[in-house]
């Protein structure tokens, strides 16, 4: 028998803001790869990451790699569903079903994503669940430099599930 809390069942764990940051900062992937989470709102509704250029995550042409943009965008918002939905008494499996990027130009610099959960994406999600047990949609994040240029896009398909 698979206790609920396995990675088989989905977590029901119900996480402050600090502790969500905390254990995704020191998460290898994540620490590894110069990403931090500077920001993560009460509600979560919000976060912030950025990624710091560093040798760590730099290629031989000079910019960060692609493979440390997507670990930057990859767990970011259906974290945000999980636990907003969490906090609220919903249990749900929570993951990225899909994504892909889009390269503008070389990320030469330290890089800022900003990921947003709207009222109208809770509603959204909250009826679908309470239909029919699952949810998904598609959200984008721009990649930007600290300066604000936009260096790459990525689009994300969360994927939310009942349990």
């Amino acid at each position: 028998m698979v206790p609920d809390h396995s990675l088989f069942t989905g977590f029901r764990l119900k996480l402050s803001p600090f502790l969500t940051r905390l254990a995704l900062n020191l998460f290898p992937p994540i620490l590894f790869n110069r990403i931090r989470i500077t920001h993560l709102s009460r509600d979560f509704k919000y976060c912030r990451v950025r990624i710091r250029k560093s040798v760590l995550n730099t290629n031989f042409q000079g910019s960060v790699f692609g493979g440390t943009l997507f670990s930057g965008g990859d767990p970011f918002q259906a974290i945000l569903y999980w636990q907003y939905f969490e906090h609220e008494g919903i249990h749900l499996q929570a993951w990225l079903k899909k994504a892909r990027i889009d390269y503008l130009k070389p990320a030469r610099t330290h890089l800022i994503l900003e990921f947003h959960l709207s009222d109208d994406d809770i509603h959204e999600a909250r009826t679908a669940l309470a239909e029919t047990g699952r949810f998904e949609k598609w959200h984008d994040c721009p990649v930007r430099t600290v300066q604000g240029d936009q260096v790459a896009l990525m689009k994300t398909l969360v994927h939310l599930k009942k349990i």
